[in-house]
């Protein structure tokens, strides 16, 4: 890796450390967190996805859990927190007896679409700003980063597991 590039990465994790920072001061203007959100968008997507109403259709804590890439005990935590709050509601799963599903209550739409209003204001000036074909151009290579990152972690995470495996089947006769 030449120094140039080395250097441009080393701004990006600084630009990382900016953008987490800046979405900390999110909750200063937003009735949600910025993680309620995301759950909360992913509640309202699969209900919009399904052809139904937003409010008062659920989604299993499963899903959530897989699609936002966040442990059941992360999503756990984030749905008691959206029920304190009256945003959202969990009933047991007519489809699955043990699963539980989380349901948008009225309540809760009403605040997630005035944070949504806010966050599309937000983007549409940063577009403005920026050129949104350049936002958009940003955004895809940043996932596809993103992909080729967790390729090459998940491809080094393997190969050493092989490794140690091959060693201990050479101390152990088994080869």
């Amino acid at each position: 890796m030449n120094d140039e590039l080395e250097s441009r990465i080393h701004k990006l994790m600084y630009a990382h450390n900016d953008l987490k920072a800046a979405m900390r001061g999110y909750q200063d203007t937003h009735k949600l967190r910025y993680g309620e959100f995301g759950v909360m968008a992913s509640i309202l997507d699969a209900a919009k996805s399904g052809g139904k109403p937003a409010v008062d259709t659920g989604i299993p804590m499963k899903t959530l859990s897989d699609e936002r890439n966040c442990t059941p005990a992360m999503i756990t935590k984030l749905i008691t927190g959206l029920e304190e709050q009256g945003y959202v509601r969990r009933e047991l799963s007519t489809d699955d007896r043990r699963g539980v599903k989380v349901c948008v209550t009225k309540k809760g739409y009403d605040v997630w679409e005035s944070d949504h209003l806010q966050y599309h204001q937000t983007l549409e000036e940063i577009g403005s700003k920026m050129g949104m074909d350049r936002l958009l151009l940003l955004l895809e290579l940043a996932e596809e980063f993103w992909r080729f990152n967790s390729e090459v972690i998940l491809q080094r995470e393997k190969d050493s597991k092989e490794s140690i495996n091959g060693k201990a089947d050479k101390k152990s006769g088994k080869i």
